[in-house]
Order: C-alpha cells, then sequence, then structure tokens
C-alpha cells in the first residue's frame, strides 16, 4: 500500500468576508423611518462614547450636537445629511479596532450590536470622522473617510496625528450626501426630526438618563430635553410582569407612560403609540388608538399617549438592524396585551369618561329599542365586555345588542331542547336561570311591541293636525286609514301585528278576518260590485271577525278628519245599515279562496262604528237618525237597529286616540315612554 502523501495547499484556508455584500444584505430598505437610523447611530455612538469618558457626569457634562444639512445651505433646500458632534471618549485605539470590526462585540453589554456603523455606508455615499482622544503621547487626532464608493476598503485617507496645542476632546461624524433612494425619504422639518430623535431615544428622555443634545438647523435650534420636557404634561412608571413561558418564571418590564403635547408626536397617523425598546433604543411601536377609543387627551385636550416598555428580554432579543424583536408573536402579544391594561389604567379617568358615555348611549338605545331590555340590570357590565373603548356610533352600539340577543336566544333554545329532551339534569344551567331567561326575552319581546304602539299613536297623532296650518288643510285620508290598516289589504296578506285595528278597541287587534277596500263580491256570495270612491276614500269599510266564537261583524267606516260635507244623501249611518244589508244579502263570508269563513244569517249580529271629525253638519245628520243618543262621556253618539240587528257607534278621532293613550298609558309610564 503507498503510502498518503501531503500536499502543501495553494491558498491559505481563511474564511473571507464580503463587506459590500454584506451592506448590501443589510435588512435596511429605503423608507422614512429608517432614512434616520444612521443618525440614530450616530447619536448612539456618541452617548456610548460620552458614558465612557463621563461615567457618573454624563448626563451634565456630556453634549452632542446634531447639525442638519441642507442642499445650497438654503433654509428651504431638501436635506443632503447631517453632522453629529459628542464631546466623549473619541475613537482610541480599543474603539478604532472595534470600529474596522465588523459585528464587532465592543459594546455588546450595552447592546451594541456592532454593525452600527454599516447603516451609514448603506444610507450614504460618503461619510467622514474626525475625532480626538487620549493617546499615550497625549492629545492625538485620527481622522479619514468612510464609504464604499472608493474601493472595497471602505476606509480612505486615514490620518493619525498629535494635537498641539489640545484640542477638545470629541467626535465629529459628518454624513453626507444621502444615497439619493433614502435622501427622497428623509423627513424636512426641524421639528419632525427633533421628534423622531426623542421617540427613538425615548427610554433616555423619559429616565432623564442622558447629555445636552441640541439640533441646529441653520439659524433655529432646538434643545431636545427643553422640546421634550416642554410637551410633557403627565408621566408614570409601572412594573410589568408577563408570563411568556410556562416553565419559567414572569419577565419582568419597565413601561413608562407619557402624555404628550401632540406638537411632540412621533410617528406620522394615529394619535396614541406603545412603544418597545431594546438596549435604550426603540426597535418596534403599535399604534393602540383602536384599542383606546381615545381622541385627543389631556387638560386641553392636546395631548397624546406615548407608552415605552423596556426590559431585559427585549435588550436580549432585539434584531440587528434594531427594528423588530426575535421572538415569537404570540409573545409579543402578551407583553402587549399587560402594556395595554397598564396604559388603560394610567388613562383610567379619560376611559371612565368614555364608558360613560358609552352607557347612557346603550340606555337610551335600550329605552327605544326595550327588545333589549335584558341586558339593562347590567348595563355597564354588558359595556364593559362587549363594547370596545372605539365603539361611538348609536348603530354600532345598536348591532352589538342585537347580536348578543340573538346569541342569547340560541343558547336559551339550545337549553329548552335538552331540557325537553333529556330533562333538567342533563342542562348545567338550573331551570331557574333558564325560566329567567326565557321571561326577559318576553319581557323585551312585549317592551319592543309597547314602544310600536306609542309612536303609531305619536303619528296618529301628528297625521290628525293641519298638514298646511296657513291653508287649514288637513292631511289626506290615505295617510290615516294606510296607518290603522293598509288600504286594499286583507287578513290572509296581513299578520295581526301588521295592522293597528287596537287603536279602535284592543280586541280587534287579534281577528283572524278583514277585508279593507275591497268589493263586496269578493268576499260574499253576493253580486255587489260597491267599491271604494277614490275621490272619497273612506267611503268603504274594514270587515273581520273573530275565531272560535259567535262574534258579531263589525263594520268601520272612516271619515276624512275635517270633513264637512253631510246632507241627507251622505248620511253615514245610512251609508253602513247599507254594508249591513249587503253582507246579509251575500249570505257568507268567505276567504280569497272561496272557503266559507262565516254564514250571515238574519241572527247574526252587527257592530258598526263611524269615525270622523264632529262637525256641525255632522251632527245635524245625526240628530235625524238613529244613532243620535249620547254616550256616557258625551263625546260621541249611538244607537240600535233592530231591524238590521246593528249597534251603532259614532266616534270622534280625538277621543279614539285618546282613549288609546289611556289604555296603553301604565305600559308607557313602566318603559318611560311618556
Amino acid at each position: 500500500m503507498n503510502p498518503v502523501e501531503t500536499v502543501e495547499p495553494l491558498v491559505e484556508a481563511t474564511f473571507e468576508f464580503d463587506l459590500v455584500g454584506r451592506v448590501r444584505n443589510l435588512g435596511l430598505p429605503a423608507s422614512a423611518t429608517n432614512s434616520l437610523l444612521p443618525l440614530f447611530e450616530a447619536v448612539s455612538n456618541g452617548l456610548h462614547a460620552i458614558d465612557s469618558r463621563w461615567k457618573d457626569m454624563a448626563s451634565s457634562a456630556g453634549e452632542i450636537k446634531i447639525t442638519i444639512l441642507r442642499r445650497g445651505d438654503r433654509e428651504d433646500g431638501g436635506i443632503v445629511g447631517f453632522k453629529v458632534t459628542d464631546n466623549g471618549v473619541g475613537l482610541t485605539e480599543e474603539n478604532w479596532k472595534s470600529f474596522r470590526t465588523s459585528d464587532s462585540d465592543l459594546k455588546i453589554t450595552r447592546g451594541g450590536k456592532g454593525i452600527g456603523r454599516l447603516a451609514w455606508l448603506k444610507a450614504f455615499s460618503d461619510c467622514e470622522i474626525i475625532s480626538q482622544f487620549e493617546g499615550v503621547d497625549g492629545c492625538m487626532q485620527r481622522s479619514f473617510s468612510f464609504t464604499l464608493h472608493k474601493g472595497r476598503n471602505p476606509i480612505h485617507s486615514h490620518e493619525l496625528k498629535r494635537m498641539t496645542p489640545q484640542r477638545e476632546i470629541g467626535t465629529t461624524v459628518h454624513l453626507c450626501p444621502f444615497e439619493i433612494s433614502f435622501e427622497a425619504h428623509c423627513p424636512r422639518k426641524a421639528s419632525t426630526i427633533a421628534a423622531k430623535l426623542v421617540g427613538h431615544f425615548l427610554s433616555y428622555f423619559v429616565t432623564g438618563s442622558l447629555p445636552r443634545i441640541t439640533l441646529i438647523d441653520g439659524v433655529e435650534t432646538i434643545n431636545l430635553q427643553t422640546y421634550y420636557s416642554d410637551n410633557q404634561q403627565r408621566h408614570d412608571h409601572k412594573i410589568l410582569e408577563v408570563t411568556l413561558d410556562l416553565l419559567e418564571k414572569p419577565s419582568k418590564f419597565d413601561i413608562y407612560h407619557v402624555l404628550l403635547r401632540k406638537q411632540l408626536k412621533f410617528q406620522e397617523g394615529g394619535h396614541h403609540w406603545i412603544f418597545y425598546a431594546g438596549n435604550e433604543r426603540v426597535a418596534d411601536q403599535e399604534m393602540i388608538d383602536s384599542q383606546l377609543g381615545l381622541k385627543y387627551l389631556g387638560e386641553n385636550g392636546d395631548c397624546v399617549y406615548v407608552g415605552l416598555v423596556t426590559g431585559e428580554y427585549l435588550d436580549n432579543h432585539v434584531n440587528q438592524e434594531r427594528t423588530s424583536f426575535t421572538f415569537s408573536r404570540e409573545q409579543m402579544a402578551e407583553i402587549h396585551k399587560a402594556a395595554i391594561a397598564s396604559a388603560k389604567e394610567f388613562l383610567k379617568q379619560y376611559i371612565d369618561r368614555i364608558r360613560e358615555q358609552q352607557v347612557e348611549t346603550t340606555d337610551r338605545i335600550i329605552r327605544n329599542n326595550p327588545q333589549f331590555l335584558p341586558f339593562r340590570d347590567a348595563l355597564a357590565d354588558f359595556v364593559e365586555n362587549n363594547l370596545s373603548l372605539n365603539t361611538q356610533g348609536e348603530e354600532e352600539k345598536f348591532l352589538e345588542l342585537s347580536r348578543r340577543k340573538l346569541r342569547a336566544k340560541r343558547r336559551l333554545d339550545g337549553q329548552l331542547k335538552t331540557l325537553k329532551d333529556e330533562g333538567p339534569d342533563s342542562v348545567q344551567a338550573s331551570v331557574e336561570q333558564i325560566t329567567k331567561a326565557l321571561n326577559d326575552e318576553k319581557k323585551g319581546s312585549l317592551a319592543e311591541y309597547v314602544v310600536r304602539r306609542k309612536a303609531i299613536l305619536d303619528l296618529l297623532d301628528s297625521s290628525l293636525a293641519f298638514k298646511d296650518q296657513a291653508k287649514r288643510k288637513h292631511y289626506k285620508e290615505e295617510v290615516i286609514h294606510d296607518l290603522i290598516v293598509p288600504l286594499r289589504s286583507n287578513s290572509e296578506d296581513l299578520d295581526y301585528n301588521q295592522h293597528n285595528l287596537w287603536i279602535l278597541d284592543d280586541r280587534l287587534a287579534f281577528y283572524s278576518f278583514f277585508r279593507s277596500d275591497k268589493p263586496f263580491s269578493t268576499f260574499t256570495d253576493g253580486d255587489s260590485g260597491r267599491e271604494p270612491d277614490l275621490a272619497i276614500i273612506f267611503e268603504q269599510s274594514l270587515a273581520f271577525r273573530r275565531e272560535g266564537r259567535d262574534e258579531p261583524v263589525v263594520i268601520i267606516e272612516f271619515k276624512r278628519p275635517g270633513r264637512t260635507e253631510y246632507d241627507g244623501n251622505s248620511n253615514p249611518v245610512t251609508q253602513v245599515l247599507e254594508y249591513v244589508d249587503l253582507f246579509r244579502a251575500g249570505k257568507a263570508v268567505m276567504d280569497k279562496n272561496g272557503n266559507l269563513i262565516k254564514p250571515i244569517t238574519m241572527a247574526t249580529r252587527f257592530v258598526c262604528f263611524i269615525v270622523a271629525d264632529f262637525t256641525d253638519n255632522l251632527k245635524k245628520v245625526l240628530r235625524y237618525s238613529i244613532a243620535s243618543h249620547p254616550t256616557a262621556d258625551g263625546e260621541g253618539f249611538f244607537g240600535v237597529s233592530t231591524e238590521h240587528n246593528a249597534s251603532i257607534e259614532v266616534l270622534p278621532y280625538s277621543k279614539i286616540l285618546r282613549d288609546a293613550k289611556i289604555r296603553n298609558e301604565a305600559f308607557f309610564k313602566h318603559l318611560g315612554l311618556d
């Protein structure tokens, strides 16, 4: 066997790193948010450098200046870049080595990902860095250009020199110009950029642990701490405990609640937001307007809510671009749920006001639609458990009430079926509970019917008034006729709840047969073709009977409100007696299919009503008729025709309306409808 021969490799086995490809694959597409991320990275580096140099004195001694660079140095010119200057520790040898190392772990304890400067290469054509620092031989200055447009090595023109006399320690990062795609998305206003900076570094601002930061735009200077504090109205801090893994202890999070004036909105669109920060930098946010149902807040109604959630769990799971987190959506949902609950507690005074308005509106809906009465006993609970804070309109509340009523009915129907099929032991809810639910449903249905009656009577009251007050002209007859019973209708086509004969007498509401404005030949054996005279409209009558009893046939004749044309030839008493004769001539009442409804004999009794306005001419005509006797209350007239086996009562519209109201008054008062 031949021994294995060792061959010297021609190329050393080293891992090649392609920085151009690394920047190209960086998850940082051009957008309004990402256009400012390189600026945020430069500011973050300045904060870390100041912390390294000044330690506990960082807040008082540290300073960062951000200068907006505009095209042509014009105030209205587009933004082409930024200059960020800090008085931090500078690019010492250790920091310089880290800067030149992709994905460096130098600042890993601070949450540094080691890729922030790659965002500079992604968004800007060129970057110039000048840094003074304390070296072994005194104050040193390092300067270089940082760009991929001059070759695969991004560092160019590097120079290191000793500075005499000594210069101020610190670093200036000159980010300019933008790549075209990023420049197009950059905000144009200094106030917008100031708000974005505050939003991104919100954890520093809410805790007050940051150095002086100034934004300069030409002659305009914005102190970000002052900008934040002047626009803050109220704040609070709470601890959240959220179980994210059943096998581990709950994770703790800090949540900072802040009311800020709307001038300091961090995000376009919406009012209220919750931000999630990892390593002191906001990495995710969510608009929560729909979950709060609130508009502007505060003493003057000019504030928005901002919540900031921080914690070790977020620090450990922020992605490298600082644009999201690496844990699951389900875990994020749990954190967000706890944050929303805490936010609602912070905003309780405003939310309670919304709930009170929702309860008031829902109560009004129930009063007008009492089929929902079962929900009134626990109205506050219904609102809390079923209406989102964003449910403001009456229509939305009505739909939710209808939805809950339908679900309750389905549940009740299911329980009743089980109770019937399998006995009470098979139903988890007690029979008493089912009975109560059943009673509540029936009460709601009855209340709905009563409200409908109230509305009909109000409409009738309006219909009896003058249509034209100046001309003293009444509404046409069709209006009142259709209100009580539709013209040319019959009992086969209408259910009992589709007519309003109860206005005359509650017993009439349940008669099972009637005809309105139909020729007698269509429902009797007679051949009379008398039909309503359309010029007079109410010259035809309604006829009906009740099932199961030898009830009289009832004839009702309506006369137009305000009518004055009555004489011997147009006597309504004579007219209804003629109708009695036509019934008897027909010998029987039949339905539309020819089936016998009721035989008409000489023994069949008739009860006739005439409803009209009591004008002088009508009273004169009645005086010479059989219906000349005043009623007990003196408001109508009555009489009896033994020859026709018929009684006749003549009543004014005002009495019909008032009596109907009196009969239903107790129901109206009970429902608060009086």
